[in-house]
This record gives C-alpha cells, sequence and structure tokens, in this order.
C-alpha cells in the first residue's frame, strides 16, 4: 500500500512547486490552496515510513494509509490531466516565444482557460480539504516523523546476472537437489513403464500430492523429461489444469500438445473427436498438473473418452494438493510429496543464491542458511523466494543475519510459506511491489509476455524512474524473475514469456484486494459502504452488472474477457479516467467515437476481437503509447489520423486484415515495437511503403510481412536499417508459397528479392533474426561469419526452397539457437 504513496507523493509535490512559483493559485481562483496543499502534501510524506512499520500491526493505520491512497489516485488523475492539457495548449502555438507556454511554461498557460481552472481549482480544494483530515490523525496514530531522502526514489537494487529459469514441463536444474527427489523419480518411472498384467484399465493414473509449494511439479517434471519415458511412451502431452478450467481451451492445448492442429474450432463436440484421431493406438502418458477438486471432473467427463482410444500401457499422471482427486480419478497409485531436509533445503538455497564462490566461502553461511531453511518448514518454494531475496544483497553475514532477524517472519496467523512470501514482498522497492500485485489481475496461470507486462506497467505509471521506460521495464521484469516471484515458461535467451505460481499469485491477489477485482460470469461488485474505490477491474464471462458503471468513476485498468456482452459507449463513457483498456479476443465488431475521449489512455488492446473498424478520430488519443490489432481478421484499414499517434510506441497489425498503414508513418518517430508491417503499398495508392520507417530511429523490434512486393532495392536502402542503433529483434515474411512455387520464379525475381534483403542489412545491436518463404538462392551478405553481428544469438529461417548454399551460421561464435526449417 505504501508502495503506491512512495510512487504519487514526489510527483505530485513536484507539481505543486511549480504551481506555486508560477502563481497558479491566484489563476484558480483558490488563493493560498496550493502552498497549503504543498505542507500537507510534506508532512505526510515525513510520517510514511513509520505508517509502512506499524500497519501490520493496526487496523487503524492501515485504514489511515487506505484512505490516503484513495484521495493520491484521485490526484494522480488531476495531475494527468493537466499535463495533457498544458501539452495540448503548448502543440497548438505557432513558433515564437510571445506566451508563457512559448517560454517553457504550458502548465500555467493551461490555466488561463476559465472554465477549466474552475474545473481544477474545485478538484484542488477536494483533495486539500480531505488530505487535511487525514493528516490531523497521524498524531492520533502515534505515527512518528523521518527524514525524507533527497536522493533518487527507492531505487531498483542492479542485478549482474539473471538466473535462467525453465518450468513445466522443462526440466529446471536449480529446483533438483538431493537423493530424494532422484529416488523417487527412478521409482514412479518404473512404474509408469512397468506392464500392469492385471490391470482392466487401458490408463493406469498415477497421483502426486502434496502442500502447494512443495515440489509437485518439480517431481513431475523430471519424470516427464526421464530418457526412459521417451523411449516408453510414443506421445506425451503435458497441460495445466487449475481451478478456473476451460474445456474447450483445455482440449485445444491438449491437441497443439500433441502435435495436431484445432483451426478456428470453438465446439467441443468437434474438437474432442481431433483429439481422439491424434491418440489413437498411441501408447501416451498424459500429465495434468494442479488439479483441483473443483476441476477433477475433467477427466472423466471431458478427457477419458477422446484419450481411450490409446494403446494399452498408457499411462495418466496427476499432481494435486487434495487426496480426494486422487481417488475420484481412480489412481492405482498415490505418491505424497515430502517437505526437503535441511540439507536438502540448504543445497537449494545455494544454488539460488550462490554462483562460482568457493566452497570454503559459501560454508561460511551454513548456520545461517539452515536456520533460514527451517522457518521456510523445507517447503521449495519458499526457500526458492527467499534465496530470492538473497540473490540480491550483498554476500555478508549481516545481511543474512537482517533477512534471518526480520520481523517478517512473526506475522500472527499465517504458514511459514506466506510469512517466506511477505518477507520477499517487502525487500521490493515500491514500483516493484505494484508490478508484483498487478500480475494478480490475470486468471490464474495466465501467461504474460514480456513486451505485454511492460506497457501495461507504463500505462498504470509504474515506470517513472527513468527515461527510457523499456529498459525499466526491462529491468524490473528480470528482477521479478530473479527473485522467483515469475517465472520464465520459454526455454528462449529472452524469457519472453512468464507465468506467477499460484500461491504467489493468491498471495498478490490479496496484497491487492482493496483497489483490484476479478469479476467472473455473473458475479455482482458487492462493497461495504465507505470502501476504496476500485481502480482495476477485469472481468471474466459474457455478462457484466452495469451498476458498476453508477459507482466506479475512478477505474484505470479495465480487462474484459471472453466476449462481454456490454454497450462500449457507455463504458468509455463511465470509465473517463481508464489509462488501461483490454478488449482482446472479444466480440466488439465497433469501437464508439467515445473511446477517444478518453484523453488519459495508454494501452488499448484489441487483439484477436471482431472490430471492423477504428474511429477516425482515433487520433485523439495523443497520448496513447500500446496500439494492439494483431489477429483482428475483419478490419480492413485503419484510419489516416493513426498518424497523429505522436507518442505511440508499440503498433501491431500481425495476421490481421488491416492492408497498409496510411501514409505518416515516418511521423510515428517514437515507435519502438512495430510488428506486422506490409510495404506492398505505396504512397502513390496512399499506404506507407518501406522507405518510410528510415526516421523510425528507436526501434527495437521490426517485423516486415509480404517482403516480396518490394521490387525495388533503393526503396529498401532508404529504410536505413544500419542506423537503427536500438534493433534487437527482426522478422522478414514473404507470402506463403508452395516449395514448387518457390522454385517456379523467374531468375529475375529471385535477383531481386537477394538484392532487397541484401539492402536490409541490420545494426551490430541486433540479436534475433528470423526469414520465412524467402525463395533468394543464398542467405543475404550481411548474415554470414564476417557479418559485423556480435550480439546474434536466435536465427530462425523456414520455407526456403531455393536454397544452392547456406552459410556456416552454427559458427557464429554467439549463436544459442538456430532452426532451419524447409530449406533445401
Amino acid at each position: 500500500m505504501v508502495m503506491i504513496l512512495n510512487a504519487f507523493l514526489p510527483k505530485f509535490s513536484s507539481l505543486l512547486v511549480q504551481m506555486v512559483q508560477d502563481e497558479v493559485g491566484m489563476l484558480l481562483g483558490i488563493p493560498g490552496q496550493i502552498e497549503m496543499l504543498d505542507e500537507t502534501v510534506r508532512d505526510i510524506q515525513c510520517v510514511l515510513a513509520d505508517a509502512e512499520r506499524k500497519q501490520s500491526k493496526s487496523r487503524a493505520i492501515e485504514r489511515w494509509l487506505m484512505q490516503l491512497k484513495d484521495v493520491m489516485y484521485d490526484a494522480d488523475d488531476i495531475i494527468d490531466l493537466c499535463q495533457i492539457k498544458a501539452n495540448d495548449r503548448l502543440a497548438g502555438f505557432s513558433c515564437g516565444c510571445s506566451s508563457n507556454a512559448r517560454c517553457g511554461c504550458p502548465l500555467l498557460s493551461c490555466f488561463r482557460n476559465p472554465f477549466f481552472a474552475h474545473k481544477i481549482g474545485s478538484k484542488i480544494k477536494d483533495i486539500n480539504s480531505r488530505l487535511e483530515g487525514i493528516v490531523k490523525r497521524k498524531t492520533d496514530l502515534g505515527l512518528t516523523e523521518s527524514q525524507i531522502s533527497s536522493g533518487p526514489s527507492d531505487p531498483v537494487p542492479r542485478v549482474d546476472s539473471i538466473i535462467t529459469r525453465k518450468t513445466d514441463p522443462l526440466v529446471v536444474l536449480d529446483d533438483i537437489v538431493g537423493k530424494k527427489i532422484e529416488e523417487d523419480t527412478k521409482m514412479l518411472v518404473n512404474w509408469l513403464t512397468e506392464e500392469e498384467k492385471s490391470a482392466r484399465e487401458i490408463i493406469l493414473v498415477l497421483a502426486i500430492v502434496g502442500m502447494g509449494g512443495i515440489g509437485k511439479t518439480t517431481l513431475a517434471t523430471k519424470i516427464f523429461n526421464d530418457r526412459r519415458i521417451e523411449e516408453e511412451f510414443q506421445l506425451k502431452i503435458w497441460v495445466c489444469v487449475s481451478k478456473e478450467v476451460k474445456g474447450v481451451e483445455l482440449l485445444k492445448c491438449m491437441i497443439r500438445e500433441a502435435g495436431g492442429e484445432h483451426g478456428a474450432t470453438q465446439e467441443r463436440s468437434e474438437l474432442a473427436p481431433i483429439l481422439k484421431r491424434l491418440v489413437q493406438g498411441k501408447k501416451f502418458l498424459l500429465v495434468l498438473d494442479d488439479v483441483w477438486e473443483e476441476s477433477r471432473a475433467v477427466w472423466i467427463s471431458l478427457l477419458r473418452a477422446p484419450m481411450s482410444g490409446g494403446a494399452h500401457g498408457s499411462r495418466l499422471l496427476v499432481t494435486t494438493r487434495d487426496e480426494r482427486v486422487a481417488d475420484g480419478m481412480r489412481a492405482a497409485k498415490l505418491h505424497r510429496v515430502q517437505k526437503l531436509s535441511d540439507e536438502d533445503g540448504w543445497s537449494l538455497l545455494i544454488k539460488q543464491v550462490f554462483q562460482n564462490e568457493k566452497e570454503s566461502e559459501i560454508q561460511e553461511f551454513k548456520d545461517i542458511g539452515l536456520q533460514l531453511v527451517e522457518k521456510c518448514d523445507g517447503l521449495p518454494l519458499a526457500i526458492k523466494s527467499i534465496g530470492g531475496v538473497l540473490c540480491t544483497k550483498p554476500k555478508t553475514k549481516v545481511e543474512w543475519q537482517a533477512v534471518l532477524k526480520s520481523n517478517m517472519w512473526s506475522i500472527v496467523g499465517v504458514s511459514s510459506i506466506h510469512n517466506a512470501f511477505h518477507l520477499s514482498y517487502e525487500d521490493l522497492s515500491s514500483p516493484l511491489k505494484q508490478c508484483f500485485i498487478f500480475c494478480s489481475l490475470f486468471p490464474e496461470d495466465f501467461q504474460f509476455w514480456r513486451t505485454n507486462l511492460i506497457y501495461q506497467w507504463l500505462a498504470e505509471g509504474y515506470l517513472q524512474n527513468k527515461v527510457d521506460f523499456w529498459e525499466l521495464g526491462n529491468e524490473y521484469y528480470t528482477e521479478l524473475l530473479v527473485r522467483n516471484l515469475l517465472e520464465a515458461t520459454d526455454n528462449f535467451y529472452n524469457q519472453g514469456e512468464c507465468k506467477m505460481h499460484d500461491l504467489l499469485w493468491s498471495f498478490a491477489r490479496q496484497l491487492g484486494k482493496d483497489e483490484n477485482c476479478v469479476l467472473r460470469e455473473e458475479q455482482i461488485l458487492s462493497r461495504p459502504d465507505g470502501s476504496l474505490k476500485i481502480r482495476r477491474l477485469s472481468i471474466e464471462g459474457n455478462k457484466m452488472n452495469t451498476e458498476l458503471f453508477k459507482k466506479e468513476n475512478g477505474l484505470r485498468t479495465l480487462l474484459l474477457r471472453d466476449k462481454p456482452e456490454i454497450a462500449l459507449y457507455y463504458l468509455c463513457k463511465a470509465f473517463s479516467n481508464l489509462r488501461l483498456l483490454d478488449l482482446s479476443w472479444s466480440n466488439f465488431s465497433i469501437l464508439p467515437d467515445s473511446l477517444c475521449d478518453l484523453m488519459h489512455l495508454r494501452y488499448l488492446d484489441v487483439y484477436g476481437s471482431k472490430i471492423r473498424n477504428l474511429p477516425h478520430s482515433i487520433g485523439n488519443l495523443k497520448y496513447l503509447p500500446y496500439l494492439n490489432l494483431a489477429e483482428c481478421k475483419s478490419l480492413s484499414d485503419v484510419p489516416r489520423s493513426i498518424t497523429d499517434l505522436q507518442e505511440l510506441k508499440f503498433l501491431a497489425t500481425i495476421n490481421s486484415g488491416v492492408k497498409g498503414i496510411p501514409v505518416g508513418l515516418n511521423k510515428l518517430e517514437k515507435l519502438v515495437q512495430l510488428l506486422g508491417f506490409r510495404p506492398d503499398k505505396n504512397s502513390l495508392e496512399g499506404f506507407s511503403g518501406l522507405d518510410s520507417i528510415e526516421s523510425l530511429s528507436q526501434l527495437i523490434s521490426l517485423r516486415i510481412y509480404s517482403l516480396e512486393k518490394v521490387s525495388d532495392k533503393n526503396i529498401a536502402n532508404r529504410a536505413i536499417l544500419l542506423n537503427k542503433g536500438r534493433l534487437q529483434k527482426l522478422w522478414l515474411f514473404y507470402s506463403t508459397l508452395s516449395s514448387e512455387e518457390q522454385l517456379s520464379q523467374t531468375t529475375e525475381k529471385k535477383m531481386t528479392t537477394e538484392d532487397v534483403l541484401n539492402e536490409l542489412c541490420p545494426p551490430p545491436s541486433l540479436e534475433s533474426v528470423q526469414i520465412v518463404g524467402y525463395f533468394g538462392s543464398h542467405l543475404p551478405d550481411w548474415l554470414n561469419l564476417r557479418a559485423n553481428l556480435p550480439n546474434l544469438r536466435y536465427i530462425h529461417i523456414e520455407n526456403c526452397a531455393c536454397f544452392e548454399e547456406l552459410a556456416l551460421l552454427g559458427q557464429l561464435l554467439n549463436l544459442d539457437f538456430l532452426r532451419i526449417i524447409g530449406a533445401y
């Protein structure tokens, strides 16, 4: 809670200082109010540290902080509105310095509008009145003052190395410790691979049971990847079930895991036969990870029928916290996972914290380490959580003792694992605490994409401490991975996808319960009188209670999932302070003009929705950094005003119906990610060509489609990729042609294609390149052993049938990943 105040108060105080200097109070008709507000904010800042220390033991202090936080959210809306209006007014002036706006005082100039000045003045008086009452109570609560740091607020500790973590069903070596797990793995693999002569069931069930965080998934992962399992079973499928299981999505996941395709099918009656055909006659191992009592029927009523066509000897492995699940699924064998011994717990802690230190140096910490393991009660997840804290601190006994003696271990009525979580959480900086809690707004087992998460944090205002938001966002993301608060789910070098362990998810959701709300199918938002305003709302399901519109006008984030039935027009009118709006996979076909009145909006995601058009006034969202139109199949055009979004940093049109970007793409100079760009049209047709990206010097990721339509190498040359010194990821796609169609292309066409690709020479910063559908006879000159690409770590080449020779790509010194498919 205090983390939000630590983020808001300095920003608010800074604005007040400028207002006092500019005598804004006189312009607003509230003389003296700005000075009073500035003094009040400073008084509050002095007692925040003491309030944070005492809140866990005082409901009154916790309530005081909640009320203060509510005021700060409303104050932040005022700040944002003032800055937007000031920037608008500044942009409206021509060159010269005859006004305050032109002389570097845009904030002062925006208050010269009488209507706006009165509106803001009234809001500031209200904020002042509310804060005054809060300040009066600080003495009654016994809060004492402490000195305010004059340095940078709450810096994030820098982490020199990343702990690479790969999760289900990938083996995470840092999680494997001790002889016990080796013995258990051997014993259970033996059972799974031995023939049961007397078994009447075609598919025998093995259940691994244990409390949350004890290592069930780690054991199942080790079994899944055992060599004998690979040899014994023709097909292996791993799916995570969890509480909120959805039958259709589970079937689709299993079809993909089995190597099949489900297309656009959404009906269970069509998906089940696809799965049955894929497993027919094959001996398989199916792992259902994290099955709950509420979701155990998924096997009996959904999966058993299509999986029954598998060969005799097929196996089902289930992990669960509840023995009733094992009984209900007729488990032939049940294995209970035990807590780690002290020595194994110490070994796990070592793997989390130490890397290249000598054994003698490590042993100096063993006494304290064993005490920490004891406090974690032998639970691997708790030990890893504490390891995540220790690995960010200097390796001294003083630091370890401080963690051991933390009062977070003594919270009454809380389990050892949650004590460990509390300690890990309290060790985070204020912005990182916000980032962590934000992740609980999504469903359990939700898989986050690094890029989306960073832009969501940006929209919420969490990335304030650096000029380069992308660098800061990546630091935060990496820090949460290193601390084991997020888990990477891919095995590529950039750890671009992650998830949150369900226990940590529950913990984070509890921390954010006062201002975050998740509603499922037809749930009603019920909150007692005097509650704080809801600031973030996630709705999962088709129905939405429209009574929300009348109460929750302070909403900043709204996630609408599973095709909600609601009129967007009223939504946009009701939630005028929205920063983040996620309509991905929704059934909305039209976005109303009122959407463009959301002047605070920083994130708009309509990924996979049915929208057919964007409002012509989309350009009014002048401060929008993120716009995702990917997979919008019904969207064919975007309005010309999209090129007025000059704060835009992310634009994606991948696999959508969008033919091209209107002329003016070159104006979007702040673009960091441009994904799905089609340069096959030109300016004469009203579209931006390949040369229009010349001015986009901030690009980090660039994905180009229909590249074979570019017939002039000079146009490619004018794109000047070499000068884009931040470019890290480059995807180059050509139209999908069969091998025969590629080979039948004329020699002239092939040479033109080669010439264009040669001109798209990337800078030395490039880390990843993907080329798909290219029909030149050899790779471009810039992709060879002599290329100046020292950071290149990932190469993917696919469906390139015309190669006569292939460079020795595997000899590139820093290459981590090389995949070549259909190149011959």
